[in-house]
Protein backbone atom coordinates (compact mmCIF):
# COMPACT_ATOMS: atom_id res chain seq x y z
CA UNK A 1 0.00 0.00 0.00
CA UNK A 2 0.99 3.80 -0.94
CA UNK A 3 0.25 6.39 0.94
CA UNK A 4 -0.35 9.46 -1.33
CA UNK A 5 0.00 13.08 -1.15
CA UNK A 6 -3.69 13.79 -0.39
CA UNK A 7 -2.97 17.09 -2.03
CA UNK A 8 -3.64 15.23 -5.38
CA UNK A 9 -7.42 14.55 -4.46
CA UNK A 10 -9.79 17.14 -3.31
CA UNK A 11 -10.11 15.05 0.49
CA UNK A 12 -12.04 18.35 1.96
CA UNK A 13 -14.85 18.26 -0.78
CA UNK A 14 -14.85 14.10 -0.26
CA UNK A 15 -16.02 14.93 3.04
CA UNK A 16 -17.97 17.81 2.82
CA UNK A 17 -20.21 16.11 0.22
CA UNK A 18 -21.33 13.15 2.65
CA UNK A 19 -24.55 13.81 4.33
CA UNK A 20 -23.00 12.46 7.86
CA UNK A 21 -19.92 14.94 7.71
CA UNK A 22 -22.01 17.59 6.60
CA UNK A 23 -23.73 17.56 9.71
CA UNK A 24 -20.53 18.47 11.57
CA UNK A 25 -19.14 22.13 12.53
CA UNK A 26 -16.65 23.45 10.06
CA UNK A 27 -14.29 23.03 12.77
CA UNK A 28 -14.61 19.61 12.57
CA UNK A 29 -14.37 18.65 9.40
CA UNK A 30 -11.58 20.34 9.13
CA UNK A 31 -10.28 17.94 11.86
CA UNK A 32 -11.37 15.26 10.12
CA UNK A 33 -9.19 16.21 6.13
CA UNK A 34 -5.88 16.91 9.09
CA UNK A 35 -6.49 13.02 10.25
CA UNK A 36 -7.48 11.45 6.53
CA UNK A 37 -5.14 9.38 4.46
CA UNK A 38 -5.02 8.88 0.84
CA UNK A 39 -4.28 5.03 0.15
CA UNK A 40 -3.43 3.34 -3.42
CA UNK A 41 -3.25 -0.41 -4.07
CA UNK A 42 -1.28 -1.85 -6.73
CA UNK A 43 -2.74 -5.53 -5.80
CA UNK A 44 -5.69 -7.11 -4.39
CA UNK A 45 -4.98 -6.41 -0.38
CA UNK A 46 -7.29 -7.66 2.66
CA UNK A 47 -8.20 -4.33 4.47
CA UNK A 48 -9.83 -6.32 7.88
CA UNK A 49 -10.14 -9.38 8.27
CA UNK A 50 -14.03 -11.00 9.15
CA UNK A 51 -12.96 -11.41 12.75
CA UNK A 52 -11.56 -8.09 13.47
CA UNK A 53 -13.26 -4.25 13.34
CA UNK A 54 -12.36 -2.04 10.47
CA UNK A 55 -9.79 0.48 11.87
CA UNK A 56 -10.40 3.08 9.31
CA UNK A 57 -13.90 4.11 7.66
CA UNK A 58 -12.75 4.60 3.47
CA UNK A 59 -14.12 6.12 0.74
CA UNK A 60 -13.69 5.02 -2.44
CA UNK A 61 -12.07 6.76 -5.49
CA UNK A 62 -11.25 4.46 -7.57
CA UNK A 63 -11.31 0.34 -7.96
CA UNK A 64 -13.40 -1.55 -5.49
CA UNK A 65 -13.55 -2.69 -1.65
CA UNK A 66 -15.10 -6.12 -1.81
CA UNK A 67 -16.91 -7.62 0.97
CA UNK A 68 -15.86 -11.16 0.80
CA UNK A 69 -16.75 -14.48 2.45
CA UNK A 70 -15.14 -17.73 1.67
CA UNK A 71 -15.57 -21.38 3.38
CA UNK A 72 -13.39 -24.45 3.91
CA UNK A 73 -15.19 -26.09 1.55
CA UNK A 74 -13.83 -23.92 -1.26
CA UNK A 75 -17.07 -21.47 -1.32
CA UNK A 76 -16.77 -18.05 -2.34
CA UNK A 77 -18.49 -14.89 -2.77
CA UNK A 78 -18.40 -11.23 -2.48
CA UNK A 79 -19.86 -8.28 -2.85
CA UNK A 80 -17.91 -5.02 -4.71
CA UNK A 81 -18.88 -1.35 -3.34
CA UNK A 82 -17.51 0.99 -6.44
CA UNK A 83 -16.15 4.45 -6.56
CA UNK A 84 -18.20 7.16 -4.49
CA UNK A 85 -19.38 5.08 -1.88
CA UNK A 86 -17.56 5.28 2.23
CA UNK A 87 -17.52 1.69 3.98
CA UNK A 88 -18.07 0.18 6.15
CA UNK A 89 -20.46 2.37 8.85
CA UNK A 90 -21.27 -0.90 10.18
CA UNK A 91 -18.10 -2.33 10.59
CA UNK A 92 -16.67 1.38 12.17
CA UNK A 93 -19.53 2.16 14.48
CA UNK A 94 -20.90 -1.39 15.40
CA UNK A 95 -19.32 -3.49 18.34
CA UNK A 96 -18.55 -6.28 16.67
CA UNK A 97 -16.39 -7.92 14.16
CA UNK A 98 -18.22 -8.11 10.28
CA UNK A 99 -17.84 -11.77 9.71
CA UNK A 100 -16.51 -11.32 6.45
CA UNK A 101 -13.20 -10.09 5.34
CA UNK A 102 -12.84 -6.46 3.43
CA UNK A 103 -10.84 -6.80 0.64
CA UNK A 104 -9.20 -3.75 -1.80
CA UNK A 105 -9.21 -4.73 -5.43
CA UNK A 106 -6.06 -3.82 -7.57
CA UNK A 107 -5.57 -0.04 -8.81
CA UNK A 108 -7.57 1.23 -5.97
CA UNK A 109 -7.62 4.60 -4.11
CA UNK A 110 -9.09 5.39 -1.08
CA UNK A 111 -9.47 8.19 1.13
CA UNK A 112 -9.58 6.61 4.45
CA UNK A 113 -10.25 8.05 8.18
CA UNK A 114 -9.31 6.64 11.50
CA UNK A 115 -12.37 4.74 13.23
CA UNK A 116 -11.04 6.11 16.87
CA UNK A 117 -11.64 9.76 15.27
CA UNK A 118 -15.01 9.16 13.22
CA UNK A 119 -16.37 8.05 16.62
CA UNK A 120 -15.50 10.47 19.18
CA UNK A 121 -16.51 13.22 16.29
CA UNK A 122 -19.78 11.72 15.08
CA UNK A 123 -21.27 10.01 18.09
CA UNK A 124 -20.96 13.49 19.72
CA UNK A 125 -22.86 15.07 17.18
CA UNK A 126 -26.91 13.47 17.25
CA UNK A 127 -27.82 14.98 14.02
CA UNK A 128 -24.59 13.17 12.44
CA UNK A 129 -25.45 9.87 14.02
CA UNK A 130 -29.03 9.73 13.20
CA UNK A 131 -27.46 9.66 9.40
CA UNK A 132 -25.30 6.81 10.26
CA UNK A 133 -28.61 4.77 11.87
CA UNK A 134 -30.17 5.63 8.69
CA UNK A 135 -27.36 4.54 6.38
CA UNK A 136 -27.24 1.01 8.37
CA UNK A 137 -30.77 1.27 8.57
CA UNK A 138 -31.42 0.92 4.70
CA UNK A 139 -28.64 -1.91 4.43
CA UNK A 140 -30.24 -3.79 6.91
CA UNK A 141 -33.61 -3.11 5.09
CA UNK A 142 -32.25 -4.08 2.11
CA UNK A 143 -30.28 -7.33 3.29
CA UNK A 144 -33.24 -8.09 6.20
CA UNK A 145 -35.30 -8.05 2.24
CA UNK A 146 -32.82 -10.65 0.58
CA UNK A 147 -33.02 -13.13 3.37
CA UNK A 148 -36.13 -13.23 3.05
CA UNK A 149 -36.72 -13.56 -0.30
CA UNK A 150 -34.81 -17.10 -0.39
CA UNK A 151 -38.37 -18.21 0.90
CA UNK A 152 -40.82 -16.28 -0.98
CA UNK A 153 -39.71 -16.19 -4.19
CA UNK A 154 -38.56 -18.79 -6.66
CA UNK A 155 -34.98 -18.29 -8.46
CA UNK A 156 -36.10 -16.08 -11.03
CA UNK A 157 -37.65 -13.69 -8.64
CA UNK A 158 -34.97 -13.71 -6.51
CA UNK A 159 -32.52 -12.34 -9.22
CA UNK A 160 -34.67 -9.59 -9.60
CA UNK A 161 -34.42 -8.82 -6.05
CA UNK A 162 -31.00 -9.44 -6.38
CA UNK A 163 -30.53 -6.56 -9.11
CA UNK A 164 -32.89 -4.33 -6.91
CA UNK A 165 -30.40 -4.35 -4.23
CA UNK A 166 -27.23 -4.13 -6.48
CA UNK A 167 -29.00 -0.83 -8.09
CA UNK A 168 -30.30 0.62 -4.72
CA UNK A 169 -28.59 3.88 -3.43
CA UNK A 170 -27.05 2.36 -0.72
CA UNK A 171 -25.29 -0.52 -2.96
CA UNK A 172 -25.10 1.53 -6.34
CA UNK A 173 -23.50 -1.24 -8.01
CA UNK A 174 -25.93 -0.93 -11.04
CA UNK A 175 -27.69 2.03 -12.20
CA UNK A 176 -30.63 2.69 -14.07
CA UNK A 177 -30.14 2.84 -17.43
CA UNK A 178 -26.32 2.12 -17.43
CA UNK A 179 -24.78 -1.51 -17.80
CA UNK A 180 -23.68 -2.66 -14.69
CA UNK A 181 -20.61 -5.25 -14.02
CA UNK A 182 -22.51 -7.75 -12.81
CA UNK A 183 -21.36 -11.11 -14.47
CA UNK A 184 -23.05 -14.67 -14.83
CA UNK A 185 -20.16 -15.82 -12.38
CA UNK A 186 -20.70 -13.06 -9.76
CA UNK A 187 -24.67 -13.63 -9.48
CA UNK A 188 -24.14 -17.64 -9.61
CA UNK A 189 -21.99 -16.70 -6.29
CA UNK A 190 -25.65 -15.60 -4.50
CA UNK A 191 -27.05 -19.06 -4.61
CA UNK A 192 -28.47 -19.07 -8.06
CA UNK A 193 -25.78 -22.19 -8.92
CA UNK A 194 -24.48 -22.96 -12.09
CA UNK A 195 -23.49 -20.05 -14.51
CA UNK A 196 -25.64 -21.89 -17.12
CA UNK A 197 -28.56 -21.96 -14.75
CA UNK A 198 -27.86 -18.41 -14.16
CA UNK A 199 -27.68 -17.52 -17.64
CA UNK A 200 -31.02 -18.79 -18.14
CA UNK A 201 -32.34 -16.85 -15.91
CA UNK A 202 -31.34 -13.49 -17.72
CA UNK A 203 -32.71 -14.66 -20.75
CA UNK A 204 -35.79 -15.05 -19.51
CA UNK A 205 -35.89 -11.54 -17.78
CA UNK A 206 -34.63 -10.31 -20.78
CA UNK A 207 -37.46 -12.03 -22.40
CA UNK A 208 -39.76 -10.35 -20.24
CA UNK A 209 -38.68 -6.69 -21.10
CA UNK A 210 -37.06 -6.61 -17.37
CA UNK A 211 -33.17 -6.16 -18.23
CA UNK A 212 -30.70 -5.69 -21.47
CA UNK A 213 -27.71 -8.35 -21.69
CA UNK A 214 -24.67 -6.34 -22.52
CA UNK A 215 -21.17 -7.64 -22.81
CA UNK A 216 -19.98 -8.30 -19.58
CA UNK A 217 -22.90 -7.34 -17.52
CA UNK A 218 -26.61 -6.50 -17.71
CA UNK A 219 -28.74 -2.96 -17.83
CA UNK A 220 -31.81 -2.54 -16.03
CA UNK A 221 -33.99 -0.26 -18.31
CA UNK A 222 -36.22 0.44 -14.83
CA UNK A 223 -36.28 -0.50 -11.85
CA UNK A 224 -40.01 0.05 -11.44
CA UNK A 225 -40.43 -2.37 -13.93
CA UNK A 226 -38.56 -5.09 -11.59
CA UNK A 227 -40.56 -3.80 -8.72
CA UNK A 228 -43.92 -4.53 -10.15
CA UNK A 229 -42.64 -7.72 -11.82
CA UNK A 230 -41.76 -8.74 -7.61
CA UNK A 231 -44.96 -7.57 -6.59
CA UNK A 232 -46.03 -10.10 -9.45
CA UNK A 233 -48.07 -6.82 -10.86
CA UNK A 234 -47.76 -7.10 -15.06
CA UNK A 235 -44.65 -5.22 -15.93
CA UNK A 236 -45.05 -2.54 -18.04
CA UNK A 237 -44.16 -3.78 -21.58
CA UNK A 238 -41.22 -2.70 -23.66
CA UNK A 239 -41.40 0.51 -25.21
CA UNK A 240 -42.60 0.24 -28.74
CA UNK A 241 -39.90 0.75 -31.73
CA UNK A 242 -40.71 3.72 -33.93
Amino acid sequence: MDSMNAKSIDVPAIIKMCRVFGRLTEQERRELCGKARVEHYHERTLLTDREDRPEYLRYVVSGSIDYALSTAEGGFSFLPILPGKWMSWIGVFGTAPMMCDLWSSANATFVAIPARDLQRLVGANPAALLEVIDMVGEWTRLLTGWALSFAAYGPEKRLVYLLLLASSDAVALAKEGFAAPVTQTHISQFGFGSRQRVSRLLRSLADKGLIEMTYGGVKIPSRARLEAYLSEEKPPGKAQRG
